[in-house]
């Protein structure tokens, strides 16, 4: 076994040591976001399974009146975790197999990102200052943020690809490039926005670093490489920002998720103090927004050692700058900055940022221990055994036993019952639902009540519940109107009978409402796409395509003209 693959697989069983937490039986609930990964998996899986291969609404959101979820959500992760269900795995082994994955992909990355940069053993060290960092088991077991998890996962690998692809531009290194960024923006879009700067800066470098700056074809690549990520990210990007109008956006950035009352105190990133509470206005947050002594420790090690080495100073001057502007970011003297961006007020919390100055401190940890040790393996070990020792104690999850409720359908209004301000809104909706008919049959596991009619006599029978269509068997005396208990919103089309109709908002809470003649009739609501939707949709399709082509090796297209000519 070569050298590299030995340091590569040592990063990997050292990494395993932070997920090892992950194979205890049960989860952890009272993490703040325990509920949403198992229940938005438990909404996607219905998606999923109604045909909709790009799942959107989320039919059991706002007490049953259902919402546009995974319009807004990016569903990369949820589509792993899917897999994994699809497969055979319960909806929270699924959920905790994509962690685990997660961790794992960030520490082979780090390891090939460092590794590019200063070596194999600058390689190790960074990949497991990475993979122990306390904001990863912050993200992990305090908030258990799914989604933002495992983009921290993808941002060594958008790196690497784009070093790759600066150093010797290829078709193949485009189709990399872009699949890397494209998974990231597809993975949590916030989390990847507020990243793209450090991969614009980053990428410059790469073209500087190997002499490229004055190549057209190397420019023309990076850019290709954005452009189809961004295109392969089209069908949910697309939606996500020019949706917008259609939620109550701002309840989402306010009151506890105003931008403004979520600084971080210098203090707070020097200080060891860790906990499981929430974060809140002012410096008593009850969860820890530290950096950790041992990544700041090394990284400023290696700022400092790096520098003597013509190799490696230049990327130590890139991330040592990144570092402390993502880090200024995070203190309320940047206020002017965010208010100068309003769409960056979705970010909600600036300590988000703790991601990338975790990611720039690792890579320097890598850089300075190939000074340190000229690349020794004995140097690289004793760095990483200190990295795992820091951050071991802080993989330790509040375990809980395993919950069936949380697995159905249920643990949405569960935690919507108790957490009353998480009840999404649309914009037709005059206020925040107090309650629901579906509640007491949620509660009861009893069939849900999906529609309702002003009709004296009225009956409704529920035929069908499921993610993207609801379908009941309605009897009228009298024609007239039937509501669905679920949210008007576009992309919603009703059938009467097999034929469609016209819906509307109606009702304080703006609900699916059309009309329907007397008699019996069996009557659905589908949800799907918008003619936006539909044309993002075929630029992802697109994108793939233009990938599949630029991946296929050198020469395919003789032989393509080979075999049609010999068809002929």
């Amino acid at each position: 076994m070569r050298l590299h693959h030995r340091y590569l697989l040592l990063a990997l069983l050292l990494a395993g040591f932070a997920v090892a937490p992950l194979l205890a039986p049960g989860y952890f609930l009272e993490a703040h976001d325990a509920p949403h990964s198992l229940f938005f998996l438990v909404e996607f899986d219905q998606a999923i399974r109604d045909g909709a291969l790009v799942p959107r609404w989320g039919p059991d959101h706002a007490l049953g009146y259902g919402y546009p979820t995974f319009v807004f959500y990016s569903p990369l992760a949820y589509y792993l975790a899917e897999g994994f269900h699809l497969a055979g795995a319960g909806i929270t082994d699924a959920v905790k197999a994509t962690y685990a994955v997660g961790l794992a992909l960030s520490a082979a990355g780090m390891f090939l990102l460092a590794g590019a940069l200063a070596g194999p053993a600058a390689g190790l060290v960074a990949a497991v200052v990475y993979a122990f960092a306390p904001y990863r088991f912050v993200d992990m077991y305090v908030r258990s943020a799914l989604a933002e998890s495992f983009a921290l996962a993808l941002y060594p690998w958008v790196l690497w690809a784009f070093w790759r692809l600066a150093a010797a531009p290829s078709r193949r290194r485009v189709t990399g490039a872009a699949l890397a960024y494209g998974a990231l923006l597809l993975t949590h879009n916030v989390t990847a926005f507020l990243f793209t700067p450090l991969l614009g800066a980053f990428a410059l470098f790469a073209l500087w670093r190997h002499g490229r700056l004055r190549r057209g074809r190397a420019w023309a690549s990076l850019a290709a490489a954005g452009a189809l990520a961004v295109a392969l990210a089209a069908f949910s990007l697309i939606p996500s920002l020019t949706e917008r109008r259609y939620i109550a956006q701002d309840q989402w950035t306010r009151d506890n998720y105003n931008l403004s009352e979520h600084f971080v105190y210098l203090g707070q990133l020097l200080s060891p103090f860790w906990g499981y509470g929430y974060a809140v206005p002012g410096p008593d947050d009850d969860m820890s927004l530290q950096i950790g002594l041992v990544p700041l420790g090394l990284g400023l090690a290696g700022v400092l050692l790096a520098r003597r080495d013509r190799r490696t100073a230049p990327a130590a001057r890139l991330f040592g700058v990144a570092a402390l502007a993502y880090a200024f970011l995070m203190l309320s003297v940047s206020g002017p900055v965010w208010k100068a961006a309003p769409l960056l007020s979705l970010a909600q919390f600036p300590w988000r940022l703790l991601g990338v100055v975790t990611l720039s401190l690792a890579l320097l940890a890598g850089l300075g221990a190939r000074y340190a040790g000229a690349g020794r393996a004995s140097t690289a070990v004793v760095l990483c055994l200190l990295a795992v020792a820091a951050g071991l104690p802080y993989a330790q999850p509040q375990h809980t036993p395993p919950s069936t409720r949380a697995e159905q359908p249920v643990g949405v209004i569960d935690f919507e019952l108790e957490h009353t301000d998480m009840r999404g809104m649309t914009a037709w909706a005059e206020h925040m639902p107090a309650d629901s008919p579906k509640v007491a049959a949620y509660l009861a596991g009893e069939p849900l009540p999906l529609a309702e009619s002003d009709v004296a006599g009225a009956e409704m029978q529920s035929l069908r519940a499921g993610g993207h269509v609801q379908t009941v068997l309605v009897r009228l005396p009298t024609a007239g109107s039937v509501r669905f208990h679920t949210y008007y919103y576009p992309g919603w089309t009703a059938t009467v009978d097999g034929q469609p109709v016209s819906i509307r908002p109606e009702g304080e809470l703006g609900v699916i409402s059309l009309d329907v003649p007397a008699g019996e009739h069996q009557v659905s609501i589908r949800f799907g796409n918008t003619p936006l939707r539909t044309a993002s949709n075929w630029i992802t399709l697109a994108a793939v395509v233009a990938l599949f082509f630029l991946a296929l090796p050198p020469g395919w297209d003789h032989i393509t003209r080979y075999l049609y000519a010999n068809k002929r």
